[in-house]
């Protein structure tokens, strides 16, 4: 006998995940070519400043975004940055190359400002991942 299948259309969140991922199989070479077709930022930055790094927001979105895609599972965000978090949360450093990179001294005298703010971030972010998909999070190790 045949079964007839219940065709129901995908819910709205796998609608708009759908424009954002896609198999590997079916999205590699577009981003070989994305990859390949990577230059330098055109925009100079002022010798006296960091480059704009906004790492902390762009972990947030991944995350968001692998919640959508694996619900209450676990899944593997890669990060490739060329520096610390200069802008937006989890920012660890001011723009401004006079304020100096904070060291372990630093830490140790509580006289690092962006530190304790840029944890408390990064801690929820790992705590928001761990509930979601049931296990340990990732972020921090």
């Amino acid at each position: 006998p045949h079964q007839q299948q219940n065709h129901q259309p995908p819910p709205p969140s796998a609608q708009v995940l759908s424009r954002f991922l896609l198999p590997v199989g079916e999205c590699s070479l577009t981003l070989e070519n994305i990859l390949e077709d990577i230059r330098k930022d055109p925009w100079q930055v002022p010798a006296n400043r960091r480059p704009n790094r906004c790492t902390g927001s762009a972990l947030s979105v991944a995350q968001s975004m692998l919640d959508i895609a694996c619900p209450r599972r676990g899944g593997r965000v890669m990060v490739f940055t060329g520096g610390p978090c200069t802008h937006g949360p989890g920012a660890i450093v001011s723009r401004m190359k006079t304020q100096d990179l904070r060291s372990h001294a630093d830490l140790a005298k509580n006289d690092a400002p962006m530190y304790k703010g840029a944890c408390e971030f990064y801690a929820r972010l790992a705590h928001s991942n761990r509930s979601s998909s049931g296990g340990e999070g990732s972020a921090g190790k």
